[in-house]
């Protein structure tokens, strides 16, 4: 577990929890950027159970989150999710976009975020009933998003091309041509081949040419093998210029 350490006021500070099924964190920020952060890694992928269990024990450890906040967000960021066209999407249909990405339980809560307007699309996902009451319980009412959604949000703004964002253990596919979403989709991977392999088939699968669309990475550390392992196919790569307003944009919006 590691923590960036900050000065703060927590009257002032809001908190936003990433859940993922690698690990938690735990973001601690203003309207503009995040302050102080505190990361919880798992070794092995974790289930709704084991995951309100660390999130618990995290709360009980850690001191600078035991303060009140000005409001709590959790963030959902899992692979239980689908991004429908929003001229398709019908609410009562909400888990027939599911049901062919995941085995949906009874007591699953399907979500539904608020649409992307500038990419005309709408995200669908389940929600955690069991982390979502324990939050309700520990702080009131609260909101929640997928990741995803607000990273579509904030890729909507950026120019046309192809957008790689990297996590530990999987990757978002995302392309979008003059406001329009082209392409949108979450890959697991092991080893930097696996990207180039999504990767390329996402440009073939949407005719998209490799020789002239624009490829960036959005990656907290730069890997300079995946640039070179790209570039090789892809002849217009980059790196993200700002990752932290990045996501500084996607945690305190």
């Amino acid at each position: 577990m590691h923590r960036a350490e900050a000065t703060k006021n927590n009257d002032l500070y809001s908190l936003s929890v990433l859940i993922h099924q690698d690990g938690l964190s735990f973001y601690t920020h203003n309207s503009a950027t995040v302050q102080e952060v505190v990361h919880k890694s798992f070794k092995y992928p974790a289930n709704p159970i084991e995951l309100l269990d660390a999130i618990q024990e995290t709360f009980e450890k850690e001191a600078s989150l035991k303060d009140e906040f000005k409001e709590v967000t959790l963030i959902y960021h899992h692979n239980v999710y689908a991004a429908v066209p929003a001229a398709l999407f019908k609410e009562e249909h909400a888990a027939d976009y599911l049901k062919y990405n995941t085995k949906l339980l009874q007591t699953d809560t399907i979500s539904i975020d608020e649409p992307v307007d500038n990419l005309e699309a709408q995200l669908v996902y389940i929600a955690y009933s069991n982390i979502s009451n324990y939050f309700f319980d520990t702080y009131g009412d609260h909101a929640y998003f997928h990741y995803a959604t607000r990273s579509l949000e904030v890729i909507s703004k950026m120019s046309s091309g192809i957008y790689l964002e990297i996590m530990p253990s999987h990757f978002y596919v995302t392309a979008i041509d003059k406001n329009h979403l082209v392409a949108h989709n979450i890959f697991p991977y092991e080893q930097i081949e696996d990207i180039l392999y999504y990767t390329l088939f996402a440009l073939e699968q949407n005719k998209l040419d490799p020789e002239t669309i624009p490829l960036t990475i959005i990656q907290e550390q730069q890997d300079a093998q995946l640039f070179d392992l790209l570039f090789m196919y892809v002849r217009n790569v980059a790196f993200i210029e700002d990752y932290q307003g990045y996501l500084n944009n996607i945690i305190c919006a």
